[in-house]
């Protein structure tokens, strides 16, 4: 889908091009173009005002030096998305952002692609990214009134990621050679303590948000997670559905009731099943800032341990800094709670991250996030003896290509290092994870 845009913006572009390009006359002195600047301008008006956009295109790409231009960029990616390229001019221009940071204009347009395409969530983004960099007021007019049909009208969310990781050590590889069980040492043999090998995994949601009358909405969901692991001992999956009420509040802010389920799969066998309520909601404190939180109560059922059943409970909040086109900056908190019918089972569990999307080298993008991570179990351990406790830091960094897109997805690689530290043997170890995956928007 392209965004229908008349052609005077359009002709606008151009006069920016050729505004740009006859102030950078040293550039233009480095290389004798291959079209005169007086015929690229007399070809190029007429082509854009007759909508002859695949005219324009070729005009354009015969000069190269206009069209590495930010203003020629920025013009190229809207004739790809007039000649139906959305996909090429989306990473056109996600890779003049992450060498050029501060081009409010083109994280606009990326913003405008995608709500034109109803990927709204991305849309959204991108608006929040540009409204932080220097955007004109009548884009900031436009980008509101996005954002505002984004909150009303109906749509269908769909995204889908997938990954493969080489050597994930899903089993908490342990650095631990001998272990206290009931009070007895055992040593660990290398298979005990061996990585889990290759795995893969792929998951995909969908949302529904059907629109009543006034600020009121009913929100329908579903999300389904499959891992696969060296043969079947640490496969997993997970399949989880919500529905509930939805209200629209002051400045692009929600609240919502949700009725929640999740049913999950270990080892190729049924675990446990969960059910319960979330109330979550976001608000924002300025178009820069987001707030982001939520409360859970669900009731447990395990499928092999009645000592595994109970009830959790706990809260997640979240703040986004969006800094300007391409970079942000979060920190989240989460606070947990598992109440089993063990009480050596049980345990309380504590998560803060901070992280930092940033530009680099090579049209690519970066998010670095350290985390630190602490697990206090409920009462003594009859098999270690002692009322064990786990803490865990690490730091993940992802990349991508800015400029990649395959069949509409962005690639990523994506590398963990953790050190986990624990009064149990068993539970001191350090991982290293790399992945390489895909994420798409429908």
């Amino acid at each position: 889908m392209t965004i229908s845009l008349s052609r005077a913006p359009i002709v606008a572009l151009a006069l920016a091009v050729l505004g740009a390009f006859a102030s950078n006359g040293a550039a233009r002195a480095q290389e004798p173009p291959a079209l005169s600047d007086q015929a690229f301008a007399e070809a190029l008006t007429p082509a854009l005002r007759g909508g002859d956009y695949g005219a324009a295109l070729a005009l354009l790409e015969a000069r190269p030096d206009i069209a590495a231009l930010p203003a020629g960029v920025r013009l190229r990616a809207e004739l790809l998305a007039k000649l139906g390229r959305t996909s090429e001019a989306i990473a056109l221009l996600e890779g003049h952002l992450a060498r050029d940071t501060t081009d409010a204009l083109a994280r606009y347009q990326i913003g405008e692609l995608h709500f034109a395409a109803h990927r709204d969530r991305s849309a959204a983004l991108a608006y929040r990214l540009a409204l932080a960099g220097a955007l004109d007021p009548a884009r900031r007019s436009i980008v509101q009134a996005r954002l505002d049909a984004i909150e009303t009208r109906r749509d269908l969310r769909i995204s889908l990621s997938g990954s493969i990781a080489p050597d994930s050590n899903l089993n908490g590889a342990t650095s631990a050679t001998t272990i206290d069980l009931y009070g007895l040492p055992f040593t660990l043999s290398d298979d005990a303590r061996r990585r889990a090998g290759v795995t893969a995994s792929l998951s995909g949601s969908v949302e529904r948000r059907i629109t009543l009358p006034g600020p009121y909405s009913v929100s329908l969901g579903a999300s389904a997670v499959v891992l696969d692991a060296s043969g079947r001992t640490f496969d997993q999956s997970q399949i989880a559905l919500f529905a509930g009420p939805e209200i629209r509040l002051a400045n692009h802010s929600r609240l919502s009731l949700l009725a929640t389920w999740r049913d999950i799969d270990f080892g190729g066998a049924d675990l446990e099943t969960w059910r319960g309520l979330r109330l979550g909601g976001e608000a924002y404190g300025d178009a820069q800032t987001r707030w982001d939180g939520s409360i859970h109560l669900d009731r447990i059922d395990n499928a092999r341990s009645a000592a595994f059943d109970g009830w959790t409970y706990g809260l997640q909040a979240s703040r986004t800094r969006f800094l300007g086109p391409s970079a942000l900056w979060r920190a989240s908190l989460g606070l947990d709670a598992h109440d089993l019918a063990s009480p050596e089972m049980s345990y309380r569990d504590a998560r803060l991250a901070v992280g930092r999307l940033f530009a680099l080298p090579l049209s690519t993008l970066g998010y670095l996030e350290p985390y630190g991570e602490h697990r206090e179990f409920g009462a003594r351990s009859s098999v270690f003896g002692v009322r064990r406790a786990d803490r865990e830091i690490g730091m993940s960094f992802r990349v991508s290509r800015r400029d990649w897109r395959v069949m509409g997805a962005f690639p990523f690689a994506q590398a963990v290092v953790a050190r986990a530290a624990s009064n149990v043997a068993l539970g001191r170890y350090t991982r290293q994870r790399l992945e390489f995956g895909f994420t798409r928007d429908f």
